[in-house]
C-alpha cells in the first residue's frame, strides 16, 4: 500500500491513501518514534516528508561528475558554518557553465531531521523537506503564475516559502512562541522577498487575523484553490506537508540503500508489467493460433476435396485425350494408306508400256472429298481422287507412233479417265502429254 509519512516534532503521522481513479485518503494515524518500525510493513511504499532548519542557495560548482559536484557543494555548506551538526546535501543543476562547471541549485538539512528512515525495512520513493513538497504543490497546480510566495499557517508555525518551476527561492518558518510578534516577523520576510524576486502571486492558507495583518501592511494575497480528489480546503491545509509528494521531486534525500531498494523495487514492477502484457499478448497469439488453426483444417480439407476432384477431371480429360487421339492415330494411318502413291501408280502405268513408248516424266497431286456437298453420286465421304500428269515419247514412224500411242491410250482408260491428251510428231518420235485422274484406286 502507497502511504504519506510526515515528521515532525510532535511525532509522526501516516496517510494511507489510493491515487487510482482519483486521490483518497484512507487512513490516518498519529505515531511517535518508538512504534515507528511497526507501522510500517516490508510491503508500503512510503513517501515521506520531514520538518527541518533547511538552507538554500545556488552557487557554481564543478561538474566533472555527481560525487565532484556533492563534495564541492558539502564543502562550502560546511565553511558557512550553518550547521553544527551532521548535514547533507541535495542539489540540482540549472545550467552548464562551460565543460568543468554548472550552476547549481541546492538544499542542505541537518541529518538528524530525517535518519529515522534508517530504520524503515521498506520501499521509499522520495525523502524532501516539506517545504520542498508544498513547493512542488503549488508548482503543480499554478504553473503561469511563477514565481510565487506560499504562506502557510498552522497551530505551530507559519512557513513562508518562495519558489520558482525549478527551485526554492528562500523559505522561512516562525513558531508560534505567544508573544504576538509571529506576524511583524512574516511581514518582514514577505517585503524582502518582493524585493528580492519578481514575485507574481501571494498564495494564503491560513487564520483571517494573520490575513488582515498583511493586508494591513499592503501585501496583498489570494487562498490557492485545489482540486484534489475530494478534499476540502481545510483538508488540503491539514495534509499541505505531503499533498506535494504525489509530484516528482528533483530534490531528494534518499540514502544510497534506499536508492538502491526503490531502483530494485521500480525495475521490478515494470519488469511485472511486461510480463503481464506478454503473457495477455502471448493468450491472444495462442487464441489466434488456436483459431487459425480450425480455420486452415477446414481450408485444407476444402483444398484435398478440390485436389481430388481436379485429379479426377484431369484423369477424365486424360482418358478423353488418349482415346481421341488413338483414334485421330488411326483414321490418319486409314487415311494415308488410302493415299494413292505415285510410286505404285507409276508401276500400274508401267504395265501398259509399248515397246517403242516410254515415260520422260510423271508428276501426282491427290485432294480428300471433305463432306457430302462437295462429293459427287461416285464419291463418297472420306474418299482420295488423284490426277496423274505423264509426258513421254514414241519412237518410229508416224503411222506406227500414232498407232502404239492410240493403243496405251485404250488399254489405259480402261482404269483411268483421260482427261487431256497431246502429242505431236517431230523428227522420227511422237511426243505425248497425259493427264489421267481417278479415284479410290486400290494398289
Amino acid at each position: 500500500m502507497e502511504k504519506f509519512l510526515y515528521c515532525s516534532k510532535k511525532g509522526f503521522r501516516i496517510v494511507s491513501f489510493k491515487n487510482k481513479p482519483t486521490f483518497q485518503v484512507l487512513d490516518i494515524k498519529e505515531i511517535d518514534i518508538e512504534t515507528l518500525s511497526q507501522a510500517i510493513s516490508a510491503k508500503d511504499i512510503i513517501s515521506v516528508s520531514f520538518e527541518a532548519n533547511l538552507y538554500v542557495d545556488a552557487g557554481d560548482f564543478v561538474s566533472l561528475s555527481k560525487l565532484a559536484t556533492y563534495t564541492a557543494i558539502k564543502n562550502a555548506v560546511n565553511n558557512f558554518g550553518i550547521f553544527g551538526r551532521d548535514f547533507e546535501v541535495s542539489f540540482k543543476k540549472l545550467k552548464q557553465i562551460d565543460k568543468t562547471k554548472a550552476t547549481y541549485y541546492y538544499v542542505a538539512v541537518g541529518k538528524d531531521s530525517f535518519d529515522f528512515i534508517d530504520n524503515l525495512d521498506c520501499v521509499i520513493k522520495q525523502c524532501v523537506p516539506d517545504e520542498i513538497a508544498i513547493k512542488n504543490l503549488f508548482c503543480a497546480n499554478y504553473t503561469d503564475d511563477l514565481p510565487a510566495l506560499a504562506i502557510i499557517e498552522n497551530d505551530d508555525f507559519i512557513k513562508a516559502i518562495a519558489f520558482d518551476n525549478d527551485r526554492l527561492l528562500s523559505t522561512k518558518t516562525i513558531r508560534k512562541e505567544g508573544f504576538g510578534v509571529e506576524a511583524q516577523e512574516l511581514i518582514q520576510f514577505t517585503q524582502g522577498t518582493l524585493a528580492q524576486h519578481k514575485i507574481k502571486n501571494i498564495y494564503f492558507l491560513g487564520s483571517s487575523q494573520l490575513q488582515d495583518s498583511l493586508h494591513e501592511a499592503s501585501i496583498n494575497v489570494q487562498q490557492p484553490a485545489f482540486k484534489i480528489g475530494n478534499l476540502s480546503q481545510d483538508q488540503i491545509l491539514d495534509y499541505i506537508g505531503v499533498l506535494g509528494l504525489l509530484y516528482k521531486n528533483d530534490i531528494n534525500f534518499l540514502t544510497p540503500k534506499h536508492q538502491s531498494n526503490y531502483l530494485l523495487f521500480k525495475h521490478t514492477r515494470n519488469a511485472i508489467r511486461l510480463a503481464a502484457i506478454v503473457f495477455v499478448v502471448g493468450l491472444f497469439v495462442l487464441f489466434a493460433g488456436f483459431s487459425n488453426y480450425f480455420k486452415i483444417l477446414g481450408l485444407t480439407e476444402k483444398l484435398n476435396d478440390t485436389l481430388t476432384d481436379f485429379k479426377q477431371n484431369i484423369g477424365s480429360i486424360n482418358t478423353n485425350i488418349n482415346a481421341t487421339s488413338m483414334q485421330n492415330s488411326v483414321n490418319l494411318y486409314a487415311q494415308i494408306s488410302k493415299t494413292p502413291k505415285l510410286s505404285y501408280i507409276l508401276a500400274d502405268l508401267s504395265t501398259y508400256k509399248l515397246p517403242n513408248l516410254y515415260f520422260i516424266e510423271a508428276s501426282f497431286t491427290n485432294s480428300k472429298f471433305p463432306d457430302a456437298q462437295n462429293a459427287t453420286s461416285n464419291q463418297t465421304l472420306g474418299s482420295f481422287e488423284y490426277s496423274v500428269n505423264i509426258k513421254g515419247v514414241v519412237f518410229g514412224t508416224l503411222d506406227k507412233t500414232k498407232s502404239e500411242f492410240n493403243t496405251f491410250l485404250r488399254e489405259v482408260s480402261n482404269k483411268y479417265n483421260i482427261e487431256l491428251s497431246n502429242f505431236y510428231y517431230l523428227d522420227g518420235k511422237l511426243l505425248f502429254d497425259v493427264n489421267l485422274e481417278d479415284k479410290n484406286v486400290s494398289f
